[in-house]
């Protein structure tokens, strides 16, 4: 290992810590979006700007993992909090809301996701 190999290793720990905490606000902005009225001034273009973000991310080499209204099912590497849902279909696991996104670096997780879990078992 060389001395510089340490400092690129910091770098690297920085940039992703800084792109986690994008991550969370982009999962934050993207909650208060869903909750609010699709009609509010400037919803569309919010929207768009979260697009962007995500795609620059990408460009980056990162994924942010929507989550959201998605499946659940056993093993999936993710922090679950549970709760119970009876309007739910019999035997229904749904991700119904995400505090911290999953996010890969080139293929690789660097965040796990912490979501809730509604269900109905």
């Amino acid at each position: 290992m060389t001395p510089n190999s340490n400092l690129l290793d910091t770098d690297r720990q920085a940039v992703h810590d800084l792109v986690l905490s994008i991550a969370d606000e982009m999962t934050r902005m993207q909650t208060n979006l869903a909750n609010m009225d699709s009609s509010v001034r400037g919803y569309k273009q919010l929207v768009r700007s979260l697009e962007r973000m995500r795609n620059h991310l990408l460009v980056a080499g990162y994924e942010v993992v929507d989550m959201m209204g998605t499946s659940y099912h056993e093993g999936m590497r993710v922090v679950a909090t549970f709760v119970f849902d009876e309007t739910l279909p019999t035997g229904s696991q749904i991700v119904t809301a995400v505090s911290k996104p999953q996010v890969n670096y080139l293929g690789e997780l660097i965040q796990v996701a912490h979501i809730t879990v509604s269900q109905n078992i």
